[in-house]
């Protein structure tokens, strides 16, 4: 289950872009995991967890090593290709997958992907994940949401992008943490607001078009697990 703090209140978001972001070793990664077990009593449901490579899918450790010691709890079936992944009892999947060059996510034309999640955002390009945006559909009753994480980089595209959590002294602004804001895109320009409303009377979009966002930060000491694993 998800410990308190942070990584509950990641999970429990309703937010359609949730970003959960901090130094190492804040419980992170599997927050993200537990995201993608949501909902694999669905068969017709599928999730793909990102990385920019492959290599950071399989280090020791890292986030296939943390898959495995919690889905097969929960009946899931490892799978080697066509991709890393997983098979549940009912058939609901979730595949882990890289984007190292840009070019990649081309290879999800087509696609539809209920949960589209991103461990360390930071690590992709803008196009990339507004691509991705536009893959991610749903037909098996799920509504399409997108989780990431990241760690800070005060160079990345998503510093720019969750601006509206941060101080100008770099650091979250705690009573911001798990508020939502509301987006669209026109002309590639980001837009923003306070409600969904404001964004179609503003710029003539259809209100699914119109995508809400929040920011939740944590620390290593939110993760009492990890802290009473590795003092």
């Amino acid at each position: 289950r998800p410990q308190p703090g942070p990584q509950e209140n990641f999970l429990k978001s309703p937010a359609d872009i949730v970003i959960y972001g901090g130094g190492a070793g804040g419980g992170k990664t599997f927050g993200l995991l537990l995201e993608a077990a949501r909902h694999v009593g669905n068969p017709r449901f599928g999730s793909v967890i990102f990385r920019r490579e492959s290599v950071q899918i399989t280090n020791e450790g890292g986030l296939w090593d943390n898959a495995m010691a919690l889905y097969p709890l929960i009946g899931a079936r490892p799978i080697k290709a066509p991709k890393l992944g997983f098979v549940f009892p009912s058939g609901a999947r979730v595949t882990f997958s890289h984007l190292n060059q840009e070019s990649d996510v081309l290879g999800y034309q087509g696609a539809q992907i209920p949960l589209i999640a991103f461990d360390e955002l930071t690590h992709f390009g803008r196009n990339q994940f507004f691509y991705l945006l536009s893959r991610n559909r749903s037909t098996c009753g799920v509504r399409p949401y997108i989780r990431a994480t990241c760690n800070p980089d005060a160079d990345s595209w998503v510093a720019d992008f969750i601006s509206w959590w941060i101080d100008a002294d770099g650091f979250p602004i705690t009573s911001r943490a798990g508020q939502l804001r509301w987006f669209c895109r026109v002309a590639d320009q980001i837009q923003w607001a306070g409600s969904p409303d404001e964004l179609v009377a503003a710029h003539g979009i259809a209100p699914e078009d119109a995508k809400s966002v929040t920011f939740i930060p944590a620390l290593v000491t939110d993760n009492p697990a990890l802290m009473k694993a590795d003092p």
